[in-house]
């Protein structure tokens, strides 16, 4: 199946955040994330958790990212050409600390709740 850019919504997810649910199908989901503008390194980091396994890809700008585990919280500064992967139901979040920052995330299973 093929999935054209001019045919994709760009919805508005938060007063800083883009998203573009791309090609999707049989398990499998790619979405765009684009966050306009950076924030200080110092703000807090807003956590949630969803039953999709999830690996996410750096294409712009820089991020900082937290994935907390039972006994521990992993906080790791990305850049571009950096990946996460994340576990099924482990809380984890991120701040862009540039503006125009951009990520790929792959879901499985799809996100029912983006279509």
């Amino acid at each position: 199946m093929f999935f054209k850019d001019s045919e994709i919504k760009l919805d508005r997810v938060d007063d800083n955040t883009l998203r573009k649910t791309l090609a999707y199908g049989d398990g499998l989901m790619n979405t765009l994330c684009i966050f306009e503008h950076g924030l200080a390194p110092d703000t807090t980091i807003p956590f949630h958790h969803h039953i999709h396994v999830q690996t996410t890809y750096v294409l712009k700008g820089s991020f900082k990212f937290a994935i907390k585990y039972a006994d521990h919280t992993d906080i790791q500064e990305v850049h571009v050409g950096d990946s996460i992967y994340f576990p099924s139901d482990h809380e984890h979040g991120c701040i862009p600390l540039e503006d125009d920052s951009r990520l790929l995330d792959s879901f499985t299973p799809i996100r029912e709740d983006f279509l």
